[in-house]
């Protein structure tokens, strides 16, 4: 089910000039091979049991993603305690993090789809006061194939925020999460102001994204943010 954000014009705004990328789904095939020993005539048919061969890669986690992936809700002060829901697909999380009609959905499914998707959980949190703090504050969860696909799409979601946006952005120090990258972009086009800071780091085959919106130039809650996803990867981190 599809939920809808009831967020001001300006908020949708600021957070469709950030859109954020996914990864996806691949598996391994185990094959089978049957042997049959054949005796005299006089006697009956055996047939021995299954030989089954050894994957050629490392088989793709399974399981699917719990809350406890995420901040604990309302871990931002201003925010109202969401929904967390799964997100089964690498298409239903680009539908769900890309603006309708964005040309850039079909590519980022691939991407996501070459990462090996195997599960995703998201939760959107809406301000209490959107006119002078916080609006929108989501954080997401993803497990993907393999460690280094979950790095790579760390860099390449945060390359596409850099560069899908007309808004000038600037890098946020977080060199205390190996990994991670970090991005603040402030918006002020067509009468529309605001702010949006992106922090993704990658834990395992674990990746972890943390955005937040607001309408006002100071009024995002940025070291606050920042804070919350410190926290998060030394949870995560320590029990990946």
């Amino acid at each position: 089910m599809r939920q809808r954000l009831m967020v001001t014009t300006a908020t949708a705004a600021a957070f469709a000039l950030a859109g954020l990328a996914g990864c996806g789904g691949s598996s391994d095939t185990v094959t089978q091979t049957v042997t049959t020993d054949t005796v005299p005539t006089t006697a009956p048919t055996t047939t021995a049991p299954p030989v089954i061969s050894a994957p050629t890669t490392e088989p793709a986690p399974s399981g699917s993603i719990g809350e406890d992936r995420l901040p604990p809700a309302g871990a931002l002060a201003g925010t109202s305690a969401g929904t967390a829901r799964e997100l089964d697909s690498p298409e239903e999380f680009v539908d769900t993090l890309y603006q309708t009609g964005d040309p850039s959905k079909p590519a980022a499914a691939e991407r996501l789809d070459a990462a090996g998707y195997v599960d995703g959980i998201l939760r959107d949190e809406l301000g209490s006061d959107p006119a002078s703090g916080i609006a929108l504050f989501r954080t997401y969860a993803i497990l993907v194939r393999d460690d280094a696909s979950a790095q790579t799409e760390v860099d390449d979601a945060a390359d596409e925020v850099e560069s899908a946006s007309s808004a000038p952005s600037t890098d946020v120090s977080v060199s205390d999460i190996p990994g991670a990258r970090a991005l603040r972009l402030d918006i002020n086009q067509a009468g529309t102001t605001g702010s949006v800071v992106f922090v993704t780091f990658a834990v395992g085959p674990y990746i972890y994204g943390l955005q937040g919106v607001a309408t006002s130039s100071g009024g995002l809650p940025q070291d606050e943010l920042v804070a919350v996803a410190r926290t998060l990867y030394a949870r995560v981190s320590a029990t990946p």
